[in-house]
């Protein structure tokens, strides 16, 4: 099939792999960006109803950051399309929970999907790299990260038509919304299944015990370079729960933009996949020049901590303290703009994506023998802030997190910029340092 289209088959794996997330979360990215919404119109008719939005998020990535420490183990043991094809049961299973409209139901499925989702993770980070050298990486990452930022397009633009003049989400308005998105992810389960394993020769070994691979995960953990990027980890975390989970519904409970305000809570996720798009996209473009100059990984993570820093200066202004808790008309610093509510979510999913696929370029450089168990390490950490901001959330204002968010991005830069240049140093001593602006611009001879 592969020789068809004229492509060659690892770079098709990575195609069909980047569809088959994208279809999956599709679904799953706009759950989350409306769940918090969503459980309190389910509370404004039912105030038996007791379940908090973000505790649901903090026990599904709870589960997940358990689930890291023995998904290279699952790994290993059952395979790689076993993983996905498990792993995206428990995301559609935890989509229909929401439907049930029952806590057990509710927190049943987030755990479930925590799980599933520290295997699918796990998986992907090993299915990529085995279909990928040094040289490919960057672009592979880049195209999977493309087709990955497009998933936030297809339910978002089906919920906000959908909630189109709604104030309150009705149950009847809920009910159809799941049955459509529990129908996309039902595609993707089946795409799995057809997911085309690696070539034998181009396999990691498969054959690796569970307790193998968890003595390598701790070695893994316990490297000088690992231990200092985990505060990089911890950053992307915490921007992570914010971009995906928080930020969207903060828009959605500022009611000072009057009837469209539950409508632009998947306006924001539509529109940070659409920055998760340009960056994934730029990078595909840019990929030869990244990999050419010993800074050109650092250069595209910075680009990520800048549009992240505005984008948090900006929030400051626009929203108000509480539209992290619920519905509210308290007044911002300034008056509330849709058009800067939505920028800055481009702005957020610009510098998620930076982050994302520059981390995968780097690790899979810096332990080309031990992808699963990186790749486990770094949704590991990562996941732990991730549950951490949400549990949060229930108590800290959207000004405090704002402040925590801005410095920690900065410290993040420093770490990821230090391990870069130790790593390249150490791997590919050959490349360039740009001496001017304009050498960098016009690239080598």
């Amino acid at each position: 099939m592969s020789c068809v289209v004229g492509i060659d088959d690892k770079l098709f794996n990575v195609i069909y792999l980047g569809i088959c997330f994208m279809l999956l979360f599709a679904a799953d990215f706009t759950v989350a960006n409306m769940q918090k919404t969503l459980i309190s119109s389910i509370t404004d008719e039912r105030p038996d109803f007791v379940v908090e939005g973000y505790t649901v998020l903090g026990v599904l990535y709870s589960m997940f950051t358990v689930t890291l420490w023995m998904a290279p183990s699952i790994v290993a043991v059952i395979g790689i399309r076993s993983s996905f094809l498990f792993a995206s049961i428990g995301y559609t299973l935890y989509i229909i929970a929401f439907n049930v409209e029952e806590a057990w139901a509710i927190y049943g499925g987030a755990m479930l999907c925590g799980f599933g989702a520290g295997i699918l993770w796990t998986a992907e980070g090993k299915y990529l790299v085995q279909n990928s050298d040094q040289r490919l990486m960057a672009r592979n990452v880049g195209i999977f990260w493309v087709f990955f930022a497009l998933s936030t397009f297809y339910g978002n633009i089906y919920a906000y038509f959908e909630l189109d003049g709604k104030v309150y989400i009705d149950r009847a308005t809920r009910h159809l919304l799941i049955y459509v998105l529990t129908g996309i992810s039902s595609v993707s389960i089946l795409m799995f299944m057809l997911l085309r394993p690696v070539k034998k020769e181009q396999e990691i070994a498969e054959s690796e015990g569970p307790i193998t691979a968890l003595k390598k995960t701790w070695a893994v953990f316990t490297t000088k370079d690992m231990l200092i990027l985990c505060i990089m980890f911890l950053y992307v975390g915490m921007q992570q729960a914010f971009v995906t989970g928080i930020y969207s519904p903060c828009i959605g409970f500022t009611l000072k933009f009057g009837t469209v305000s539950k409508q632009l809570v998947p306006l924001s996720g539509l529109c940070s996949g659409v920055g998760s798009l340009i960056g994934g996209s730029t990078q595909i473009l840019m990929s030869d020049r990244i990999s050419q100059y010993r800074a050109g990984r650092s250069v595209a993570a910075l680009v990520g901590f800048a549009s992240q820093l505005l984008a948090y200066s900006l929030i400051l202004l626009n929203l108000p303290n509480s539209s992290v808790f619920g519905n509210t008309n308290e007044l911002a610093i300034i008056e509330s703009s849709t058009y800067i509510a939505l920028a800055c979510s481009v702005l957020l999913g610009l510098g998620d994506s930076c982050y994302n696929t520059q981390i995968y370029s780097l690790m899979a450089e810096m332990f080309p023998h031990d992808s699963a168990q990186s790749c486990a390490l770094y949704t590991f950490t990562k996941g732990i802030l991730v549950a951490a901001s949400f549990y949060c959330s229930n108590s800290l204002g959207l000004y405090t997190q704002l402040a925590i968010l801005a410095p920690s991005a900065a410290a993040a830069a420093v770490v990821y910029c230090y391990v870069d240049r130790i790593t390249v140093q150490r791997t590919r001593p050959q490349l360039k340092i740009p001496i001017s602006p304009s050498e960098e611009l016009v690239g080598p001879a």
